[in-house]
């Protein structure tokens, strides 16, 4: 119920684990790109897997054994109006490297807000700004808090 309700900090104190998603990053819309936050599409392996609520989290993104800083937005888009389908995207902060076909985990720490729809292309990559900078100060404060995971 909290997965689903989006309070993922919650959830691990329930479960005594941090949640997690697995997959394979899969081409986008490359919208992100072009406003300054491209992202990693994640294609979930299990289908079985729950897929928390829709919105923006904090999360740490791992892959070739290394772990970064990452701000991932779950839900359909509103602002750029693509369809009905849900995505699941990363932005993996301080990073500019094309890992598309690897496998990557997205370990939640934090839903920083709900999925909004903004009036234009340029008040999203305002909010995106200030998105970047709450999940970057909610990641180290959580390294700091006692997780030892390197960032990047």
């Amino acid at each position: 119920k909290l997965l689903h309700q989006g309070e993922v900090d919650l959830a691990a104190d329930c479960l005594k684990y941090e949640y997690f998603l697995d997959g394979i990053v899969v081409g986008g819309y490359q919208v992100g790109r072009k406003i300054g936050f491209p992202t990693a599409n994640l294609s979930v392996d299990d289908p079985d897997k729950l897929i928390p609520a829709d919105g923006v989290y904090a999360v740490w993104v791992t892959f070739d054994k290394k772990t970064y800083m990452g701000m991932l937005n779950i839900g359909v888009r509103p602002t750029i109006d693509n369809g009905p389908n849900r995505t699941i995207e990363v932005n993996i902060l301080h990073f500019h490297s094309d890992i598309y076909d690897k496998f990557i985990r997205l370990t939640f720490v934090k839903r920083t807000r709900p999925e909004l729809k903004f009036s234009s292309i340029d008040e999203l990559t305002v909010q995106l700004h200030k998105d970047a900078e709450d999940t970057e100060a909610i990641l180290l404060a959580s390294k700091a808090g006692g997780n030892s995971r390197e960032t990047k």
